[in-house]
């Protein structure tokens, strides 16, 4: 990952911090990040990783 927008701020970061996926109807979902200096103030998930359902057998 190089780059992205902070959803909570709006700047720029070279350290973006996955912190939430979402969803979406029709194509891919997206994943949201944060700069460092917000992160630790937002509630995370769900990431990806735990949008997998849990295997049965």
């Amino acid at each position: 990952m190089s780059d992205a927008v902070c959803w909570k701020c709006g700047r720029l970061t070279l350290a973006p911090v996955a912190v939430r996926y979402v969803e979406r109807a029709s194509g891919p979902g997206v994943t949201l990040y944060a700069c460092p200096d917000c992160a630790p103030r937002l509630t995370p998930g769900p990431l990806p990783a735990e949008m997998i359902p849990p295997v049965r057998g």
